[in-house]
């Protein structure tokens, strides 16, 4: 490959990269054509995108960027998981891929400037995603604000059930 080549895959490696935080290293040496097409289309459906670059340039643009600390995971036939702002789904998606094809092996990724090991990674997988975690505190929050209307409501109910039996009463009275 010549040196103007790889000069320009890691210039563009290093602009697709240094304003994202979450990535993943995969090994994928033993996986079928059909099964890593199928893999590669089922994750860019997500929005989820699978990339394959020789290590040593790998390992200069992440020099680069100032995240040398994942070059230890470049190791034989790599490639690189990126593309959602959630952590939690790029890793659930590629979890639930390593169970579907046992050649993807995960090694590890990077998380918010944190180099994680491949079992903290499938410990994140078990968190719920942002949008679910917003969700939960959206519900937690309109819970007491339900049962606060509910106590009104039904305060109200009876007190128009009283008033109501008084003027029964007052008109059964003046008869």
């Amino acid at each position: 490959m010549a040196n103007e080549l790889k000069q320009l895959i890691v210039k563009e490696m290093i602009s697709r990269y240094r304003n994202s935080n979450n990535y993943l290293v995969v090994g994928y040496q033993g996986i079928k054509a059909l099964e890593f097409d199928q893999l590669r289309k089922d994750l860019h459906k997500k929005k989820i995108f699978l990339e394959i670059v020789k290590n040593s340039l790998m390992a200069i643009a992440f020099k680069e960027i100032g995240f040398s600390e994942i070059n230890s995971l470049f190791i034989g036939p790599t490639a690189i998981i990126s593309g959602s702002d959630d952590p939690v789904v790029i890793a659930k998606e590629t979890v639930e891929w390593t169970k579907k094809i046992p050649a993807l092996n995960l090694r590890g990724g990077f998380v918010d400037r944190t180099v994680l090991s491949a079992d903290h990674v499938s410990q994140l997988a078990k968190l719920p995603t942002i949008s679910v975690l917003h969700t939960q505190i959206i519900t937690s929050i309109n819970a007491p604000i339900a049962g606060v209307a509910s106590a009104f409501g039904s305060v109200s109910r009876s007190l128009a059930i009283v008033l109501q039996a008084v003027k029964d009463e007052k008109e059964k009275n003046s008869k």
